[in-house]
């Protein structure tokens, strides 16, 4: 069996926050803190590793490297929001309305990177490179998740 390509896992995660976001939307105070929570766990560690191993290869090419820019800067945009949604609780009068701002703001991001970036990525990254650049995806994604949990334990004590 073809182990999976890079496209397969960034557009199945995709898929697990789109989820997400349509459970946030409708939550309301300590579910929305809790799915909140989730989402972050699932968003953050998910661009820090796409930046480091996706968008780090993409660069190299003259073709995709503009619309990797792009989707760096983005990433930015998004942190930025997610700390403002920290600093605040759902029973904030802005909290559903910058909930609703991220999520328009990360669907667009995915529109552009499945659109756009992957096309542009498959001109580039042969099969088995795609397939290698999932398992270091992977790696670099899931050491993200373990230093978070480290953060939060150590916030705790």
């Amino acid at each position: 069996m073809a182990k999976p390509q890079i496209y397969d896992v960034l557009h199945r995660e995709h898929e697990e926050v789109s989820e997400l976001f349509h459970q946030l939307e409708e939550a309301k105070g300590a579910e929305a803190l809790e799915l909140f929570a989730r989402l972050k766990q699932k968003l953050v560690p998910h661009a820090r590793a796409e930046e480091a191993v996706v968008y780090q290869r993409l660069l190299e090419e003259q073709n995709a490297a503009d619309t990797t820019r792009e989707g760096i800067e983005e990433h930015k945009q998004v942190d930025n929001l997610i700390a403002e949604l920290d600093a605040m609780t759902p029973d904030n009068e802005m909290w559903k309305a910058k909930v609703k701002v991220l999520a328009d703001m990360v669907g667009h991001h995915v529109d552009e990177e499945e659109g756009e970036l992957f096309p542009l990525a498959k001109q580039v990254v042969s099969d088995r490179e795609a397939e290698q650049l999932a398992e270091e995806y992977a790696r670099e994604r899931d050491s993200f998740v373990e230093d978070i949990r480290a953060d939060q334990r150590d916030a705790a004590e």
